[in-house]
């Protein structure tokens, strides 16, 4: 049974991961840390790691512990979790995993680490694979002032585990795009990853703006996001400035991997006038222009009589 989880922290899991992993927020649930793991194996290795898990509420709770594989959904970086059977295996981590201990008593406001072990088989193949470690309440619980079954909740970590080896990285932009026409700034720019690979990658670079005339104008760096086997990820940027003026160039530079790969670079070109306070200037001008056109009789004679002295009477 598939199950979306909603987003708990989502800002600082961006940060960290790049990768938003919703979770169910509830004044009686657990909170975890850390939101990620990154880790790089061999196939026959055994990885230990902790979680920390927390009971923000003053009651007692009772916890259990449980690893699920996810995939990722739409192209903002979010996730699903699942513990289906028939799923696809090829980067299923949930069968790997082993969490000690998988329940437990948490006392209010208090704090307990678990280990998980991630026991990678000796002919595991080179690639992603993925999973989550959740932290849930389980059963009921009862104290002076409460009694009942507790609200079931579910807030975890995502674990992105690379086993080294003959990898295929292999990532590319399917699309970058900004306004073609704006009257200010800032501007926005859209860029979609796309990983036609076996394993998630983060690309890093920036992009370079250039104007009509060819002279590089500025440089920004895009978000560091990872990018899921088979996913699309669309990073938002923005080029923050308000006065801009003519045709401007725009391209993406980057590198991804583990061989720092060259992006295959996108150009696109946008325009950014501001329209309404030329067309006020040029009214404005206009006006200036047609006054001393029509009183340009007037104006000769004071210059004559400034500059010469002629006056003539009527």
């Amino acid at each position: 049974m598939r199950k979306i989880v909603l987003v708990l922290a989502i800002l600082g899991f961006i940060v960290n991961a790049g990768i938003a992993f919703a979770q169910e927020k509830s004044g009686g649930g657990v909170t975890i840390s850390p939101l990620t793991f990154e880790l790089t194996t061999n196939p026959g290795d055994t990885i230990i790691n902790k979680i920390k898990v927390f009971n923000p509420s003053d009651s007692p709770i009772s916890v259990k512990m449980e690893a699920e594989n996810f995939k990722p959904i739409g192209e903002e970086g979010k996730v699903v979790t699942s513990t289906e059977e028939d799923e696809d295996t090829t980067y299923s981590l949930r069968k790997w995993i082993k969490i000690i201990p998988n329940e437990f008593i948490l006392e209010g406001n208090g704090q307990r680490s678990v280990d998980f072990i991630i026991e990678v088989p000796q002919d595991a193949e080179p690639g992603g694979k993925y999973g989550s470690i959740l932290a849930g309440i389980s059963g009921s619980m009862s104290n002076e002032e409460t009694m009942g079954a507790a609200v079931s909740t579910k807030t975890g970590s995502l674990v992105l585990l690379m086993v080294s080896g003959d990898l295929n990285e292999k990532l590319a932009i399917s699309n970058f795009s900004a306004p073609s026409f704006q009257e200010y700034g800032p501007v926005p720019f859209e860029i979609k990853f796309e990983n036609m690979g076996t394993v998630h990658a983060k690309p890093r670079g920036y992009i370079m703006i250039t104007d009509w005339f060819g002279n590089n104008v500025t440089e920004f760096e895009f978000s560091q996001k990872n990018v899921m086997p088979g996913a699309i990820r669309k990073i938002d940027v923005e080029w923050d400035i308000k006065w801009l003026f003519g045709k401007y160039t725009a391209s993406v530079i980057g590198v991804y991997g583990t061989s720092n790969k060259s992006i295959t670079s996108q150009v696109i070109t946008f325009w950014v006038l501001p329209w309404k306070l030329m067309l006020g200037i040029l009214i404005i001008l206009l006006v200036i222009f047609i006054f001393f056109f029509k009183t340009k009789k007037r104006w000769q004679l004071a210059l004559k009589i400034l500059f010469k002295g002629e006056h003539h009477t009527q």
